[in-house]
């Protein structure tokens, strides 16, 4: 089992300008890549032009963004270099542009004239405003006139004048103001109406009876509506005429291409691609240019001079998700043990230890199944789920209860000791293992005398101690005395026969075993979340079963598990990370290697401004 990282790969790939942006596209598509420019000595392509053309459509967009269609990112009608292709997009935007103005301020007069209509017919068909002479109020003038307003929910007027005719009329769910007066006194009022967000509906002229003026208004509807449906589908046809979809999805990528690309490596007629690739044999990418029919040139010289590859962890499916540890202290260097494999197998076990159940591991199972295609790194879930579950036929525990199956070894409540003691043993297999992968990576750095010197004793002395609690007699105590000599040999050899520096290693030596034994307690919390877990359940059943009601208590049931799974399950993943970062890792990991950062592809979609 190869536990060290892997080195990335140099690559140089050389295009043509017409086929630069694709070419980079797919490359990025792999998730295999990470630019940096080498070779500074090449001309350098100025992108601004191309900013300049982004900021074009970033204006188009503030006006027209609602009126267009979803960017298509397929299969494109435009060809040759970013500026060219950024310029045919812009082109195809700007003559629809031109053709759909005039319907689209027509359509957004059809708009205001269809929402007072329907707020019109709201009115009509309300019993508040039978009684009222339609043909009298819409024709009223010169001097006196009618004005219908849509009521805001909470603000009113606070005073109308008297000298005009008010009423309030009620729909289901709004209210309209119909107010009689001047036409001057209502253009007074018009101001405080428009604060106070009162809204004006359109009154046509209408016939007196309520039922003709609303057979009049559905007419209307049903005109506007018939011109509104035409006047978009016109606007539709003018955007699949133009591109528009194509335009845009190509205006993404030249985006995307922009922000990830601010100055590049070119020549008059080509341009370098250089960088990182994770794909050491590189298959994938070698299968990226071939999709594309790409005629970039693509080799793997080696890495150039003073540069620093970034390190992959290469593991199998089974262990990924669990690199996650590793990486939120960096990434392990060349010398470096990668742990993935290791904690593909450790985590579950802490984690189930302490979230021992059957029917909640049953139900992470599930929820890692279920979300693991959206996010990959729940497939944590599945594996911590099927080590609960584990623990649960040895604790005996299903949905918190005790009573369901036979505990295949303790129930936690009722024997605390074992449940405790198991996870201290652990913790110390786990602390030797860290100290092991130590003594590997000394040998991989060419410290293996060091370690020997320095470090074995230091393990032997830790391996002493832990004995005392098994051994009877003085055999413990000449392990440690033994180890002891064996580490003031070690650093006298080591510091070149000077006493000073031996009493100072004494020191550290001293600091170091509190370190180990207080790590070794640290893991008394395994068992101790257990316990806690168990208990946390048995307060739920506790009260379920006190409960007269089987609704009720089944309710307590349902809703205790919800807080175990959601409770517990956090608690407990945090306490599994800090045993992982503070107990394990700090024996071995430093993660001083350089984080892969690989090139992500354009977004599926633009956002428009």
């Amino acid at each position: 089992m190869n536990m060290r990282p892997t080195d990335t790969r140099w690559f140089e790939l050389l295009t043509t300008h017409d086929e630069l942006t694709d070419t980079l596209e797919a490359l990025a598509t792999t998730g295999a890549i990470e630019l940096e420019w080498h070779d500074q000595s090449r001309m350098q392509m100025d992108l601004q032009d191309l900013q300049s053309r982004v900021d074009e459509f970033s204006r188009l967009g503030r006006e027209y963004a609602s009126w267009w269609p979803q960017p298509d990112t397929g299969m494109s009608p435009f060809n040759g270099s970013p500026g060219e292709i950024l310029d045919k997009a812009l082109a195809c935007l700007n003559d629809w542009e031109r053709q759909a103005q005039p319907r689209i301020d027509e359509l957004e007069i059809i708009s205001s004239r269809l929402t007072d209509l329907r707020l019109l017919r709201e009115l009509l068909s309300s019993e508040s405003a039978s009684e009222l002479d339609y043909k009298l109020l819409t024709t009223a003038g010169p001097t006196v006139a009618a004005r219908l307003y849509l009521l805001p929910s909470k603000t009113r007027l606070k005073r109308i004048p008297d000298n005009m005719l008010w009423r309030e009329i009620p729909t289901q769910g709004r209210v309209f103001m119909l107010l009689v007066g001047s036409c001057d006194d209502l253009d007074n009022l018009t101001a405080e109406l428009a604060v106070k967000k009162y809204t004006a509906v359109r009154l046509p002229p209408l016939p007196s009876r309520q039922q003709d003026a609303l057979e009049l208004v559905d007419d209307r509807l049903q005109v506007f509506e018939r011109h509104e449906q035409r006047l978009q589908h016109e606007i539709n046809n003018l955007a699949g005429r133009h591109h528009v979809s194509q335009a845009l999805g190509e205006i993404g990528r030249m985006n995307w291409f922009i922000r990830n690309v601010s100055r590049l490596p070119a020549s008059t007629n080509f341009a370098w691609i250089t960088g990182w690739t994770s794909d050491l044999g590189g298959h994938r990418l070698h299968k990226a240019l071939d999709l594309m029919s790409s005629h970039a040139i693509l080799h793997f010289p080696n890495t150039p001079e003073g540069a620093r590859p970034p390190m992959v962890m290469q593991n199998p499916w089974w262990a990924k998700p669990f690199e996650i540890f590793a990486g939120l202290l960096g990434t392990p260097g060349r010398d470096e043990a990668d742990p993935s494999r290791i904690l593909a197998v450790m985590v579950p076990l802490l984690f189930g230890y302490m979230f021992g159940d059957v029917g909640q591991g049953l139900v992470l199972i599930l929820a890692g199944v279920m979300l693991h295609k959206r996010w990959p790194l729940l497939r944590i879930l599945i594996a911590n789920g099927i080590s609960a579950m584990m623990f649960g036929f040895l604790f005996g525990s299903v949905f918190g209860r005790e009573d369901l199956i036979p505990a295949l070894w303790v129930h936690p409540i009722q024997q605390p000791l074992p449940v405790l003691l198991v996870p201290l043993i652990a913790g110390v297999l786990i602390i030797m293992l860290g100290m092991i992968i130590n003594a590997i990576e000394s040998s991989w750095r060419g410290e293996w005398l060091r370690w020997l010197n320095i470090e074995a004793p230091v393990v032997g002395i830790y391996l002493g101690i832990i004995s005392a609690f098994f051994l009877q007699g003085t055999a413990s105590v000449l392990i440690v005395v033994s180890a002891l000599t064996w580490y003031l040999i070690g650093n006298l050899l080591l510091a070149g026969g000077k006493i000073l520096a031996v009493m100072t290693a004494l020191a550290a030596l001293l600091e170091k075993m509190m370190q180990l034994l207080l790590n070794t307690l640290s893991f008394a919390r395994v068992g101790a979340f257990a316990l806690a877990h168990a208990g946390l359940s048995l307060a739920f059943n506790v009260m379920a079963d006190n409960t007269p009601s089987p609704i009720v208590a089944l309710l307590i049931l349902l809703l205790g598990n919800i807080i175990v799974i959601a409770l517990e399950g956090l608690v407990v993943s945090i306490q599994t990370t800090r045993l992982v970062l503070f107990e394990f890792f700090i024996r071995f990991l430093q993660a001083n290697g350089r984080v892969f950062k690989p090139l992500s592809g354009p977004l599926a979609g633009v956002t428009h401004p």
